[in-house]
């Protein structure tokens, strides 16, 4: 007998060599002769015998969302940039608006969906990673929209768009305790409650509003819950008539819209919370407190940008956070257990949900989470107090500023937002014939 020893690396290639016939006589089988594919992220030879062999880095998981964040604050004609992996290479993908109708049709004019390709990319061939680069509509409508990647048709990240008309938030409404309306820079002026109720005032006073997503009406409040609407916003149902012509237990004091513009929320002082339209109830403070008020009462409220959560806020400076509202702080906690000097009067959210800003009667500011402290009334004052105190507050859509609102209609502005004017350089230095309350965004 001869035995024949053999190179175990010759063995190897004899085995590779083996397999890579069996695999062309397979391939050459089904239908014409075609050269094997090669899957896989890196780099193949193919020696045109239908065998071969890929090496290279393996492509990173998908991402399931974007490098700059689940929510994007944007505004017609403005480009945007956003960067993420697929967990595929080489592979074509696009960016879609409103994928497959994910925003739900309107009532009005805002976030009306509108699928549409905005960009095509195609993915890193080593790393699977992509880029894409993409305008926003000039025709948007103003309101929620999500932004889609989709690579081979699967979806690899998603996010929200809450395009909005005026990123800088040149414009502001001021709302007096009869309705009235004081409208500035870009924010104009669609009625008041004295003009609809042909000079009659309310049944109860005025305690606060918001803007439409379009900037082109508003909501205003009373303390019954009753509701006024104006311009293109809806009306969809005050506290009185769900109540069937009661009272909340509680004095309503302040309201927010929903993202899409097709709902609102009204919260009373103990923290009742009442739902209208497509605003969703994610929970309040008597249920919370098993029928207990809160130590202090509530004044403010303001919601997510997902419209599936809200943030209440006590004149104490507590925060009470429903849904997917993420708590970021309270000033008794940011101040050791302490009261703040004055109470606080008003809350604003980020945009984009990352942080919010409470403001005191005295003008003192408290931010938390993302929102960047810009500055403060007694600072600006040199120490002083405002002639009168501080009841509002918004920022504007770039989270870059935000401007405070006293009752005599004295405005308030830090970081890069605009000084539009004010309620006594308006009426040459009189007050108005109610307090202002409140002061609504862009």
């Amino acid at each position: 007998m001869t035995i024949i020893r053999r190179n175990p690396l010759q063995s190897a290639v004899g085995a590779l060599l083996a397999v890579g016939l069996l695999v062309s006589a397979v391939v050459a089988g089904t239908g014409g002769f075609r050269r094997a594919a090669v899957t896989g992220c890196g780099f193949g030879y193919d020696s045109g015998y239908g065998y071969g062999y890929g090496y290279g880095p393996a492509a990173a998981p998908a991402s399931s969302g974007f490098a700059e964040g689940s929510v994007f604050v944007d505004q017609p004609n403005q480009q945007l940039t956003v960067h993420g992996t697929a967990g595929v290479c080489n592979a074509p993908g696009q960016i879609v608006m409103d994928n497959g109708n994910s925003t739900a049709k309107s009532a009005n004019s805002a976030s009306q969906p509108q699928p549409q390709v905005l960009a095509v990319f195609v993915t890193d061939p080593n790393t699977g990673s992509f880029t894409a680069t993409f305008t926003t509509p000039g025709n948007t409508s103003f309101g929620r929209h999500t932004i889609t990647a989709l690579v081979n048709g699967q979806v690899v990240a998603t996010a929200l768009s809450i395009v909005v008309p005026d990123l800088a938030g040149d414009g502001y409404r001021m709302i007096a305790g009869d309705g009235g309306s004081f409208n500035f820079g870009n924010n104009f002026f669609h009625g008041s409650v004295p003009q609809a109720l042909n000079g009659a005032l309310p049944n109860k006073p005025v305690v606060g509003g918001d803007n439409t997503p379009s900037n082109q009406g508003y909501w205003m409040v009373a303390s019954d819950g009753g509701m006024f609407s104006f311009g293109d916003a809806p009306f969809f149902g005050s506290v009185p008539g769900a109540l069937n012509g009661k009272l909340p237990n509680k004095p309503v004091v302040g309201m927010a819209r929903t993202p899409t513009g097709n709902g609102y929320w009204l919260v009373s002082s103990d923290g009742g919370v009442f739902t209208f339209g497509d605003a969703t109830f994610q929970g309040s403070l008597p249920a919370v407190l098993k029928g207990a008020l809160p130590n202090k009462p509530i004044v403010g409220i303001a919601t997510t940008p997902s419209g599936n959560g809200y943030w209440m806020v006590a004149s104490d400076g507590g925060i009470f956070a429903f849904g997917d509202a993420p708590f970021f702080g309270s000033v008794p906690q940011a101040l050791n257990g302490k009261l703040p000097n004055q109470p606080i009067l008003a809350i604003a959210a980020k945009v984009d949900g990352t942080g919010y800003w409470l403001a005191a009667a005295d003008g003192g500011q408290f931010a938390f989470g993302n929102a960047p402290f810009f500055g403060s009334v007694p600072a600006a004052l040199n120490g002083k107090l405002p002639n009168k105190p501080i009841v509002g507050m918004h920022a504007n859509p770039a989270g870059t500023g935000y401007r405070m609102v006293a009752s005599d209609g004295g405005v308030f502005s830090f970081g890069g937002v605009t000084f539009l004017g004010s309620l006594p350089g308006v009426l040459n230095g009189r007050l108005p014939n109610q307090p202002v309350v409140a002061v609504s965004r862009l």
